[in-house]
């Protein structure tokens, strides 16, 4: 596979860990049909993002703009619903694991990968 084709593959699978998880925190906050549409308007963002990316070249601000936007907002959610609960450290501690080995690791891993794909596509 080329290059190229790697990052859009990486591009792809950042965009379903975002609707996954967006998703996923509207749906438990605010019901299934909330979660649905948050899932479409977190597609949407993302892949009007790229495009913007995309006719960027090698700015590819309007692509991490909204991944990093869309991982802070469920941390800070999760932050503040821990905060809130009235648990134990631990408990805390052991909330916040699925959310930082399931999606924030994954996420940051890709986006990496997918800048250093795009420097080895942009250059001359």
């Amino acid at each position: 596979m080329s290059d190229k084709t790697l990052r859009y593959l990486v591009a792809s699978v950042i965009v379903m860990l975002l609707v996954f998880q967006i998703g996923t925190l509207i749906a438990s906050a605010f019901g299934m049909a909330w979660g649905a549409v948050s899932a479409v308007v977190v597609a949407a963002v993302s892949f009007f993002s790229a495009r913007l990316a995309r006719a960027g070249g090698r700015n590819s601000v309007w692509f991490l703009l909204p991944t990093i936007l869309f991982t802070i907002i469920p941390l800070a959610y999760l932050i503040w619903h821990a905060w809130t609960a009235e648990v134990s450290g631990f408990e805390r501690l052991a909330g916040f694991a699925p959310f930082l080995i399931g999606f924030a690791g994954p996420v940051l891993v890709l986006l990496l990968v997918y800048l250093e794909l795009r420097k080895r596509t942009l250059k001359p």
